[in-house]
């Protein structure tokens, strides 16, 4: 097991994904997703079915497809990500 999050444990109701390289931005429902793809899903799985980017797979030109609230944990003991919080 990967320890990557699953959709079910996504924080929060809106999932928002953007891509450095192209540009593009999108944000889903999490309920929806889950209706479509499962709670179970993880989340790198989720990340290329929704991206649907043309650099899928290549190992030169990487997609750079991620998840905008998420960040990667210091810790790579600890889960593959934390929400993101923002204090104003």
């Amino acid at each position: 097991m990967s320890g990557a999050l699953q959709l079910g444990e996504y924080p929060g109701e809106i999932v928002r994904v953007s891509c450095a390289k192209c540009g593009r931005t999108g944000q889903y429902r999490k309920q929806n997703l889950i209706e479509r793809y499962g709670p179970d899903i993880r989340l790198p799985d989720l990340r290329e079915e929704i991206a649907q980017c043309e650099r899928r797979g290549l190992m030169h030109d990487a997609c750079m497809v991620r998840y905008v609230d998420l960040v990667p944990r210091r810790n790579r003991q600890e889960a593959e990500f934390v929400p993101l919080v923002l204090f104003d």
